[in-house]
C-alpha cells in the first residue's frame, strides 16, 4: 500500500476513545481532525436533447460469447435477454460486424497467453494467436470484456492494453517523425474484490484513445448501454476526465464537428466511470450507503504534436515523452446524514511519483515517473494552496494535441474550503544523465460543511506535466499511485459522541513500452495485486474504516 496521507492506528484511537469503537476494514493510517469547507464543479458544454441520453437506452445489441454454458447463465442473470445471447468459437471473431459486443472466458484463453503462474513473476506470451484475435476485435470497435476473478485484473488489462497498442498502432515516434519499433501502453489498476468475478473490459475510442477497467458481473448491462452510447455532455459535469473524453471524441460539443475529433493526443480512461445512471456525471460510483455516495476517477493523456499515431519521444541524454495525469474525487451527502448533523470533514488527493521511485529502486520496474528537476514548482500545483469556494480543474492544457478542457470547481451555497498542499516524502535522484524530481505530491480538501444531496467534488493534477524516463528503447515499465481518501462524519450527537468514517482508494497506473520484436514480457506479481480482499462487495475502494470520537461538554 502506498503511503497513508493522515495516519493513526486504530490502536491509538481505541485508548483515546472511551465509546465503542466498529472497524470494517482497517488500513495503518494517520488522520488529523479538520474543519473547514468544499465545492461542487460545474460545466455546461452543450445543451443536448434529453429525450437523446441514456435513460431511452435500452440494451437490444447481441452479446457474443465465448465460454460455457455457466457464463451464458451468469450473463441472463444480470437481466440481459436471453435471445441476445449469441454463443460463438475464438475462430469466429473476425466475422462478427464492427461494434459488436464480446465478452471471452479467461480460463478458455489464460493458458495461451500466460506462460506459468510463479509467485513472483507472471510472463505473457505476446506471440500467442489470442493477441492477434483481441487486437483484431478492438481495431474494429467492439466492446472487448474478459470474465475472470478480480485477482487476474492486472494480468489482463496489460494484455487487453497491449492488443489495444497492437490494433491501434500506437507507437512512440522519435523527434524527427520516424516511428520507433516499440508499443506503447497504459492501464490503470483500480482497486477491487479479489475473490468476486467481473468482466474486464476494453474499447478504442477516436483514433487512439481507450478505455480500460473492471465492472461487477451485475453492471454488465448499464456499463454497456452506456458505452454504446455518444459521449454526452450534458449541464453539470463535474469530472474532468469525463468532459476530456467528450471533447475527444468529438461529441457533444456544438463547436465541433460531427464525429471523431481528429487529434495528435491519446486519452486512456477507467471503464467503471460508465456506471452513472444519471446525466450528472461525477466519476465512478466507487462506494454508497446510507450516508452518501464516494466518486473518484483517474485519467492519463499523451500526446504527439508530429501527427503521427503514437507518442513523441524526446532523448538525450534519457529517453522520455510526456504524460498528463488528473485525479478526481467526489461525494453526495445523504438526507439521512445530513439530519443527523453530519457533513463531509475534509477529501485528500496524492499523485505519487514516490512510490514508483521506491519500486524502481527495488527493482521491481525499470523505468520512472517524475520531474525534471526544477520543473515542479508552485505554478505547477493545481489547485494551488487557497482557501476559496471555487476554482478551475484543467486537463491535457500543456500537452499539444490532446484536447484540452477547463472544468469549474463549485462549492454549494455558503461553502467554502481550505487547500492545503505538500511536496513529501520526495526525492531527487540522478538517473540516465538526469536529475528527476520524483515527490508525493499531496493536496488536502479542508471543508468541514454539510449541505443535503449536494456534490462535493475536488480535481488535482500535476500540470508541468510529468515525463516517463527510459533507460534506452527496450521493454520498460513505469508505475506510480494516484491516492484518494474522504473523510465525513456521518452523525453528530450532542455532549455523546460523533460518527467518522472513513474511505479511501489507491489506484496505480501502468506504463509499459513493448518491442515489437519481444516474443514475451515477465510482469511483477507484487504490482499486479492491488485488489483488496477486505473491499467491501461490488465496491471500487481500498478500504473503509468507521468508528466513535466523544463529544465532551464542560458543565
Amino acid at each position: 500500500m502506498s503511503p497513508k496521507f493522515k495516519l493513526i492506528t486504530i490502536a491509538l484511537i481505541v485508548m483515546v476513545v472511551t465509546a465503542v469503537t466498529m472497524l470494517i476494514a482497517y488500513s495503518p493510517r494517520l488522520f488529523t481532525w479538520h474543519k473547514a469547507m468544499s465545492k461542487v464543479g460545474n460545466t455546461v458544454i452543450n445543451e443536448s436533447v434529453i429525450a437523446n441520453g441514456r435513460s431511452t437506452i435500452s440494451l437490444n445489441m447481441p452479446i457474443y460469447v465465448v465460454g460455457p454454458s455457466t457464463l451464458i447463465q451468469k450473463l441472463i442473470d444480470t437481466g440481459i435477454n436471453q435471445s441476445l445471447i449469441k454463443s460463438i468459437s475464438l475462430n469466429q471473431l473476425p466475422e462478427l460486424p464492427n461494434d459488436s459486443i464480446v465478452v471471452i472466458d479467461w480460463s478458455l484463453i489464460k493458458s495461451s497467453l500466460v506462460i506459468g503462474d510463479p509467485m513472483s513473476k507472471v510472463t505473457i506470451n505476446l506471440t500467442s494467436p489470442i493477441t492477434r484475435e483481441l487486437a483484431d476485435s478492438i481495431a474494429k470497435g467492439d466492446i472487448v470484456g474478459i470474465y475472470a476473478n478480480g485477482s487476474d485484473e492486472g494480468i489482463i488489462e496489460f494484455v487487453l492494453a497491449y492488443s489495444w497498442a497492437v490494433a491501434t498502432n500506437h507507437r512512440l515516434i522519435f523527434t524527427n517523425g520516424e516511428p520507433s519499433n516499440d508499443y506503447l501502453l497504459a492501464y490503470p489498476i483500480i482497486p477491487v474484490n479479489m475473490h468476486q468475478p467481473m468482466i474486464i473490459i476494453a474499447k478504442r475510442i477516436g483514433v487512439e484513445g481507450l478505455v480500460i477497467g473492471p465492472v461487477y458481473l451485475n453492471q454488465l448491462p448499464v456499463v454497456i448501454m452506456n458505452m454504446m452510447m455518444p459521449a454526452i455532455v450534458i449541464g453539470e459535469i463535474a469530472d474532468p476526465c469525463y468532459v476530456e473524453f467528450a471533447k475527444f471524441q468529438g461529441k457533444g460539443y456544438a463547436s465541433l464537428a460531427p464525429g471523431i475529433y481528429v487529434n495528435n493526443g491519446t486519452l486512456v480512461w477507467t471503464t467503471p466511470m460508465f456506471l452513472s445512471k444519471t446525466f450528472s456525471d461525477y466519476g465512478i460510483e466507487a462506494y454508497v450507503d446510507g450516508n452518501g455516495t464516494y466518486y473518484w476517477d483517474t485519467c492519463l493523456a499523451t500526446f504527439n504534436p508530429l501527427g503521427n499515431t503514437g507518442v513523441r519521444l524526446y532523448y538525450p541524454p534519457a529517453y522520455y515523452f510526456l504524460i498528463n495525469v488528473l485525479g478526481f474525487e467526489a461525494y453526495t451527502e445523504s438526507t439521512a446524514m445530513y439530519d443527523n448533523y453530519g457533513y463531509i470533514n475534509d477529501q485528500v488527493g496524492a499523485i505519487d511519483y514516490y512510490s514508483g521511485y521506491q519500486l524502481f529502486k527495488e527493482g521491481i520496474t525499470n523505468a520512472l515517473v517524475g520531474d525534471v528537476l526544477g520543473g515542479f514548482n508552485t505554478e505547477s500545483w493545481n489547485p494551488p494552496p487557497i482557501s476559496t469556494s471555487s476554482y478551475d480543474a484543467f486537463f491535457g492544457v500543456y500537452l499539444g494535441g490532446v484536447p484540452s478542457v477547463t472544468v469549474g470547481m463549485d462549492l454549494p451555497l455558503g461553502a467554502s474550503e481550505t487547500i492545503i498542499a505538500s511536496f513529501n516524502p520526495q526525492a531527487a535522484p540522478e538517473l540516465f544523465g538526469m536529475m528527476i524530481q520524483v515527490p508525493n505530491i499531496t493536496w488536502i480538501f479542508d471543508i468541514g460543511y454539510g449541505a443535503n444531496g449536494a456534490i462535493f467534488p475536488n480535481s488535482f493534477e500535476d500540470i508541468s506535466p510529468a515525463s516517463v524516463f527510459m533507460p534506452n528503447l527496450s521493454f520498460s515499465i513505469a508505475q506510480f499511485n494516484v491516492d484518494f481518501e474522504n473523510s465525513v462524519i456521518t452523525a453528530q450527537y450532542p455532549c455523546a459522541y460523533e460518527i467518522y468514517q472513513i474511505i479511501w482508494v489507491d489506484t496505480t497506473w501502468d506504463i509499459v513500452v513493448v518491442p515489437q520484436s519481444g516474443g514475451t514480457v515477465s510482469l511483477s506479481q507484487s504490482s499486479l495485486l492491488l485488489n483488496s480482499a477486505n473491499a467491501p462487495p461490488g465496491t471500487y475502494i481500498t478500504g473503509i474504516t468507521s468508528y466513535y470520537m466523544p463529544i465532551i461538554c464542560s458543565g
